[in-house]
């Protein structure tokens, strides 16, 4: 029963990696492929009203793309980590049965929640944060908000490049201070037992029954009943 916990666990954690992965891809390539079509007709429209207007309406819907990526990103790294660590009290499972494995297993001692994503000692720093997927994506989305607020300084006829650049920046500033302030209190507001209770709830749920199919189940318990009754009297006859 442990090991098939164990490998369900290690399944569950392929497949975060997995997820977070592909999310990543899609909006990278999401990105990549706009910003081409963005350069054509740039190069077609000579940066002209028709540049403006398709810019307009495409880096609002990339940042948006970005927000839901980055949100979605940075559920599945805290779930990793959460699977670890119960990954690592399966370990002392099998050291209290099997002392001998001591040597050669990695066993963590202390509470289970001593070292959680929310502020014990194994807590991941904002830099390593930084340094996650959901870090990387949101770095650059924060670049596609800042563009998009640059684009729309200049569709009104902003003054000079330096005012433009100037308030892209510092829109682009905020927004990755909102990244990472998200980041950072998923962190702090994560426990591990947050996957054991949905895990419960989920296991007890039920499925709903289709409309007729408590009728229908009344009916197949009443012909059941009728034919062992019939057979009961069949018996007692000489």
């Amino acid at each position: 029963m442990a090991t098939t916990e164990h490998f369900n666990l290690q399944t569950a954690r392929a497949a975060t990696i997995s997820e977070a992965n592909g999310r990543a891809s899609i909006y990278l390539a999401t990105l990549s492929s706009n910003l081409i079509a963005f350069a054509f007709i740039g190069q077609m429209s000579r940066l002209g009203p028709d540049f403006y207007a398709f810019a307009l309406l495409l880096f609002p819907v990339l940042a948006f793309v970005g927000v839901v990526t980055f949100q979605r990103l940075v559920q599945p790294s805290f779930e990793d980590i959460s699977y670890a660590q119960r990954i690592a009290r399966l370990r002392n499972v099998y050291v209290q049965l099997a002392p001998k494995l001591e040597p050669y297993l990695l066993v963590t001692r202390g509470r289970p929640g001593d070292s959680g994503p929310h502020g014990g000692p194994l807590s991941p720093s904002g830099w390593q944060l930084t340094l996650t997927t959901a870090g990387m994506v949101g770095m650059v989305n924060s670049v596609v908000i800042a563009a998009s607020a640059g684009l729309v300084l200049a569709a009104l006829g902003a003054a000079s490049l330096a005012v433009t650049l100037a308030a892209g920046t510092l829109v682009g500033a905020v927004a990755l201070a909102m990244h990472r302030a998200h980041h950072r209190h998923v962190r702090d507001a994560y426990k591990p037992e947050t996957i054991d209770r949905f895990a419960t709830l989920a296991a007890g749920t039920q499925t709903p029954s289709r409309p007729g199919a408590a009728a229908l189940e009344r009916e197949a318990k009443g012909s059941n009943s009728s034919r062992s009754d019939r057979g009961a009297s069949t018996a007692d006859e000489p």
